[in-house]
């Protein structure tokens, strides 16, 4: 642990404390605001994926899992693969950001799979992820941060290069891929229109709420950059270098005494 306490003019601060104060509980309030937003959406995104999964033929996706795993994978090792879990998307005071540019860093070919709810994702890539650990594969499992420890959206497998993504209206992924993957061909799409109706609203409902959040976080964003301010006016930064030059020497040491 590095204290930087000693750094600043605590004088000076205690002058500033109910600003600093009133500043701590806005931004405080701004995150709790944004994280019940964020919980309403994951409700309805819930509600969306249960009304579809009802029209889903869970056979069809399984039978085509297998097969797509007979095609792709091949034993490397004896025994089961390890899986790291990762997210490639976050709600952010700029809207929903998606590092796009990372599947295709890691991964050749990419089989991109259409599914604006995540009923036919949602299976398609849990089995894919079995059969994948199954044959000894490392894998990167990415989940939905609305669901973060149901809802699996992608599976990348760098040492093959081969990587499965979901793509919706929130993240679209734009890129080049292998292969396109239509949830519609595991779906009973004349059952499924008679939710139209339900199924719109939860998506306007959907993007009204995540667009409130992004407006929260900016909002505390701007609260925390004031706050800051406070701290940094009143920072000996010349006692901050002396520190760091002190640290800096602490590690060169225990380099070279591991030399």
């Amino acid at each position: 642990m590095v204290c930087l306490n000693d750094c600043w003019d605590e004088e000076a601060l205690q002058k500033e404390r109910n600003k600093i104060m009133e500043l701590s509980k806005q931004n405080a309030r701004c995150h709790e605001r944004c994280c019940r937003f964020l919980a309403a959406a994951g409700s309805l995104l819930n509600d969306s994926y249960r009304i579809t999964a009802e029209y889903v033929d869970a056979g069809k996706i399984a039978r085509y899992a297998t097969r797509l795993a007979g095609k792709e994978f091949r034993a490397r090792k004896q025994g089961r693969g390890t899986e790291t879990v990762r997210f490639l998307s976050a709600v952010t005071a700029q809207g929903i950001t998606t590092y796009k540019n990372t599947p295709q860093a890691l991964c050749e070919r990419i089989y991109l799979v259409e599914d604006e709810y995540g009923a036919v994702s949602r299976l398609l890539m849990n089995a894919i992820r079995s059969h994948a650990l199954a044959a000894g594969l490392d894998i990167i499992s990415c989940y939905c941060i609305s669901s973060p420890f149901e809802k699996l959206e992608h599976v990348l497998i760098p040492e093959i290069g081969v990587g499965f993504l979901t793509a919706n209206r929130y993240h679209p992924f734009d890129i080049e891929c292998y292969r396109h993957i239509h949830a519609k061909r595991f779906m009973d799409a004349e059952g499924l229109r008679s939710k139209k109706q339900r199924l719109s609203f939860n998506r306007k409902a959907i993007g009204e709420l995540l667009g409130e959040a992004s407006r929260l976080l900016a909002e505390a964003k701007e609260v925390h950059d004031e706050l800051e301010t406070c701290y940094t006016t009143h920072m000996d930064f010349d006692k901050v270098n002396e520190k760091s030059t002190q640290l800096l020497n602490v590690f060169k040491s225990i380099y070279q005494s591991k030399k």
